[in-house]
């Protein structure tokens, strides 16, 4: 059973959506995301969520890793490597 309650607020410049459901804990802890709140936050089969406890909340994120950019860093590197390396050699 899922009890699903959506609020929906309209300003001037976005809608704001905030939605709450309250699902069945099942056997070993799983619970099952209703749809629209899957959707809401772009939650897909295979995504990956973050876990934590917050004053006694759980919360339950999208997890997003941060991408860093080398800007070829990584080829200078290995390029240096290389001609190291060739130089070392007898």
């Amino acid at each position: 059973m899922i009890w699903l309650n959506l609020n929906i607020s309209l300003t001037f410049y976005s809608v704001v959506l905030n939605m709450r459901a309250i699902v069945k804990v099942g056997r070993k802890g799983i619970i099952v995301l209703p749809k629209l709140l899957r959707e809401a936050v772009g939650v897909e089969v295979g995504s990956l969520v973050t876990l934590e406890v917050k004053n006694g909340l759980i919360l339950l994120k999208p997890y997003a890793p941060k991408r860093v950019s080398l800007s070829g860093r990584v080829s200078e590197i290995v390029s240096a490597f290389k001609r190291d390396e060739v130089e070392l050699e007898p």
